[in-house]
């Protein structure tokens, strides 16, 4: 019995000793996605902080329409006081490609508050598509979550 133990605790001990011992090597879809992350998190912070410059940085220069989305932008931040902006990181797919660009479809929320105390949300799902080899923004598929628009409730 004393021996069957033993044999038993020696077995555990090595096994878990082994499996703990080597270090994991991230691969490359891991560090791609992480970046993702990171510039989404980066876009987010400077969006709501007002920052034109930091946020463009994220930007592609072939992004569709960048000189006109820079302007609306620069309206938005003179036009609201305060900005909330929120990505839902745990409810996100990330589709890395072999040889295309980067999507990722994920919920969002915003709200936008004016001087006057009043304030518009909105929110949904939408696809970023991000270039593989600088992760900069290419291409929102959706609605653009950086843009209010009006609601129009009907009775």
């Amino acid at each position: 019995m004393n021996r069957a133990l033993s044999f038993f605790i020696l077995s555990a001990f090595l096994v878990t000793a082994l499996a703990c011992s080597e270090k994991k090597i991230t691969d490359a879809s891991a560090i791609k996605s992480q970046n993702i992350l990171s510039i989404l998190r980066d876009m987010s912070q400077s969006y709501e902080k007002k920052n034109l410059n930091a946020f463009m940085s994220n930007l592609a220069d072939g992004y569709p329409e960048r000189g006109r989305f820079s302007s609306t932008l620069a309206e938005i931040f003179a036009n609201y006081e305060a900005i909330h902006f929120n990505i839902q990181f745990s409810k996100m797919f990330i589709l890395i490609q072999d040889r295309g660009q980067i999507r990722v479809s994920c919920n969002w929320d915003a709200e936008w508050l004016a001087p006057k105390g009043t304030s518009q949300k909105s929110g949904g799902r939408v696809t970023f598509v991000f270039d593989p080899g600088n992760f900069k923004l290419v291409a929102i598929d959706g609605k653009n979550p950086f843009i209010p628009v009006e609601s129009t409730v009907k009775n």
